[in-house]
């Protein structure tokens, strides 16, 4: 027992015993459901990788996966060298759409095969993916092997890249066979456009569809996203205005199965006469981040001569209206409502 300076035993307070005058009630027995935990990490890493097999030699695929000019014959038009270890690429589909890409290896490979791996964009703005190409030889022909690998990519990144790149693959093979250019000219699905955003999805998306939100970045003239109304949006430039049509508007944790935000809704412009069906979403990517996403369809619903440049027009306004959107969540908030600027 514990004695006071003067040797006598400690005596109890009038209001507890010694041994209860420093208990903290709240450390005693801390509440049954705060115990305190939360999400530190919340990571997807996905992997796809395709293998065909090419029959022609080693060093006529390899010029096919790396010359500039046989690259723009079976994939996209290539404005840089994807050999080139440290450079920047463009494989630009012509459309309104590309792939941003940094050659991070290329060359023979200890066990004779000749691999080039690169990180892409799309649009320069979208999550970076890196893309692996692997080229092994023998007497009969050439085992193609690509992979592409990606960290908290879209739920559905593994369905719409259709199980791998069994499609791509074979263009290459079908070009190396024939010699004849395999590119589609453009194409009636999209643009898909996506972007990260510092926050998590409901956070992201209720700021994002606030009034003075959707004025900057949207560049709203009139309008609002109920369903059933309006939106009027500034395009920029000399492009004029296009109007959004609200179909549908799924607010966090009404609809089935994710229960994420999303927007349904049609564009319209004067000169199209008809619409562009869309779709505006978001998602987790990673803790704390989302991953803002559009696409559209139908584009051979317009007129024969305005389906290029306006699918163009549409995928440059998307890609500012993205850029602006992350323009929001950064400090300081840099740029100006105006896509020109």
């Amino acid at each position: 027992m514990s004695t006071n300076t003067d040797g006598r035993a400690p005596t109890a307070t009038a209001d507890a015993p010694p041994q209860l005058q420093e208990l903290d009630p709240h450390a005693a027995l801390p509440p049954l459901h705060g115990s305190g935990a939360w999400p530190t990490v919340r990571d997807r890493w996905e992997r796809l990788t395709t293998t065909g097999f090419v029959p022609a030699p080693l060093e006529a695929v390899r010029a096919a996966l790396t010359d500039p000019a046989a690259v723009a014959q079976w994939l996209a038009v290539c404005r840089g060298a994807l050999d080139d270890i440290g450079g920047e690429t463009i494989l630009d589909f012509e459309d309104g759409e590309f792939f941003l890409c940094r050659t991070t290896a290329a060359g023979e490979t200890a066990d004779g095969a000749y691999e080039v791996q690169y990180v892409w964009r799309w649009l320069g703005i979208g999550q970076p993916a890196t893309v692996t190409w692997r080229l092994e030889g023998s007497e009969q022909g050439t085992t193609v092997i690509v992979t592409e690998e990606a960290t908290n990519p879209p739920n559905d990144w593994q369905t719409w890249n259709g199980g791998g790149w069994p499609g791509i693959v074979n263009q290459l093979a079908a070009h190396l066979r024939t010699g004849t250019s395999w590119r589609w000219p453009w194409r009636r699905m999209g643009p898909y456009v996506q972007i990260e955003l510092p926050l998590s999805p409901f956070e992201a998306w209720n700021a994002l569809l606030s009034p003075p939100a959707m004025q900057y970045w949207l560049q709203r003239r009139y309008g609002t996203a109920v369903p059933g109304d309006t939106l009027t949006l500034v395009m920029g430039d000399a492009s004029g205005t296009v109007d959004l049509h609200v179909h549908e508007l799924a607010e966090p944790g009404q609809k089935f199965p994710s229960f994420l935000p999303s927007l349904t809704f049609a564009l319209t412009r004067e000169v199209w006469r008809t619409t562009v069906p869309g779709y505006l979403w978001i998602e987790p990517a990673g803790l704390g981040r989302s991953l803002l996403q559009v696409f559209h369809e139908n584009w051979e619903n317009l007129p024969p001569e305005l389906q290029l440049s306006e699918r163009k027009l549409v995928t440059g306004f998307w890609t500012g209206a993205f850029v602006r959107a992350s323009q929001m969540f950064q400090r300081p908030t840099g740029g100006s409502g105006h896509s020109w600027s």
